[in-house]
């Protein structure tokens, strides 16, 4: 997947003044044409889950929050796990975090299906650069 085939993009945190600065950054850089939002891991999983079997709402990237309250971007990528084989598409997972805590630094680079972690509010430039590199 290369920075033009991001069209549509899930953000997922429950923070919407984090909404709000994400939803702008994406919106100035231009990555992606669609952007939902989600103010909960639960509420973003359902969706998921009801939308599985439809290419056309399954995002292409999915910028998730690792901090909060319910069910936290881990307890999350748990359950996506579960369904991304019935996906007909799958989403890159970009974590986002506003603390540098080594413990979730090492959980996401555990994940498989986690790409990076992000820094809050993340860099658009260090966001194309890694889909950059993943073209490469």
């Amino acid at each position: 997947m290369t920075l033009s085939d991001i069209s549509s993009i899930m953000l997922v945190d429950d923070n919407m003044i984090d909404r709000l600065v994400h939803r702008r950054l994406l919106e100035i850089h231009k990555i992606g044409k669609h952007i939902s939002e989600y103010d909960s891991g639960e509420t973003a999983l359902n969706f998921l889950k009801e939308n599985r079997n439809d290419k056309k709402e399954i995002p292409d990237l999915i910028l998730l929050d690792i901090m909060m309250p319910g069910m936290g971007g881990f307890d999350f990528m748990i359950h996506l796990a579960n369904l991304l084989d019935q996906f007909p598409k799958k989403p890159l997972i970009y974590m986002l975090s506003s603390t540098n805590d080594e413990n979730d630094i090492r959980r996401v680079r555990n994940n498989p299906h986690v790409v990076k972690m992000l820094s809050k509010p993340f860099s658009p430039e260090a966001l194309k650069i890694s889909l950059t590199e993943l073209e490469l």
